[in-house]
């Protein structure tokens, strides 16, 4: 049974992870949303390597957005580079967006056009389209100044590897097939090796809990795996409830959250036991992705091993730790 302390920091965890303060998403409309040709110049690499720093179970990373260099989460659940208000109010406005959470929406975020973002001295862009937003959620939690989110539209172009063990983000350019070169591989038999979905620049793998099979959005800015009270009940049949709690979103509704462990999970091939989740409604962020949403795979997945996002081939790959 989870302490009181315990249990509250894990909502502390799934608040900084997905409400609209602290997780900014656009809200996708079939239709409506706007495509733009960004321009990346990379140096001749073939991989580099970027370390990482850590604030809790967040990834952090430094980059550079004009003159202001500085910490980013890399956040596959953000779908464009997301710039923090606090620094960047003053960016030119291309419209307004409504960011969305599991806890509900919020105004103020809009959209701008950053014309110098580097990422280590072998990426750079010189437009590419980001979010300005509130995230001082997660400055105020962490006690870390944040700049920004990387979202996954940064990385379309490549593939990343990320070993948690090391802190070290490994980013690859792809031959013509999408293939890493094999020399360039930091792993060369991955346990798991799987396709996902690409759908409105979130990432979508599909597993199996308790013999049913969910598609979940794979968020490295997610401290804690999530599971949607939406899917049947087959799912929850055998997990365990460890306990439960209230959270308050904005205009004070209340959502129910359970905390359950389980041991039957499965992604491509391999079996995970010992699986610990979030119950929660996640019809908000469904809305903000364009797609229903299952669930969600986060640190407390991918933090199990060494794992590759190719997202010019659409495959993930994991190298599972042995400790």
């Amino acid at each position: 049974m989870l302490k009181g302390g315990q249990l509250a920091l894990c909502i502390i965890t799934l608040l900084l992870s997905l409400t609209a303060a602290a997780k900014p998403c656009l809200i996708i409309k079939n239709g409506s949303v706007q495509t733009f040709t960004d321009s990346v110049e990379t140096d001749d690499f073939k991989t580099f390597t970027i370390p990482i720093k850590r604030a809790g179970n967040l990834i952090i990373v430094e980059a550079q957005v004009d003159s202001i260099a500085g910490n980013f989460v890399l956040d596959t659940g953000a779908p464009y580079l997301v710039l923090n208000a606090t620094y960047f109010r003053d960016m030119p406005h291309f419209g307004d967006r409504e960011s969305a959470g599991v806890n509900g929406n919020s105004a103020g975020t809009f959209r701008t056009e950053v014309h110098n973002f580097s990422l280590g001295f072998d990426l750079h862009y010189n437009k590419l389209m980001a979010d300005v937003a509130d995230l001082s959620a997660i400055e105020n939690s962490k006690k870390i100044k944040i700049l920004g989110l990387l979202g996954t539209q940064v990385f379309e172009k490549l593939a990343i590897t990320i070993d948690l063990f090391h802190n070290v983000l490994y980013l690859h350019k792809t031959d013509a097939s999408g293939n890493i070169l094999p020399e360039e591989r930091v792993f060369a038999q991955p346990q798991i090796s799987t396709p996902f979905k690409y759908m409105n620049d979130v990432i979508f793998i599909k597993g199996t809990i308790n013999e049913k099979t969910l598609w979940l959005a794979f968020d490295t800015g997610a401290e804690s795996n999530l599971l949607s009270f939406d899917v049947p009940g087959k799912v929850m049949k055998y997990m365990q409830i460890i306990n439960k709690a209230k959270l308050v979103g904005i205009g004070g509704c209340k959502y129910d959250i359970f905390y359950a462990q389980f041991d039957h999970f499965t992604i491509g091939n391999y079996l995970f036991t010992n699986n610990r989740i979030l119950i929660t409604d996640l019809n908000q962020l469904g809305k903000a992705y364009g797609n229903s949403v299952d669930g969600i795979l986060g640190y407390d997945f991918f933090s199990r091993g060494i794992f590759t996002l190719n997202f010019v081939k659409k495959e993930f790959e994991m190298y599972i730790y042995k400790h």
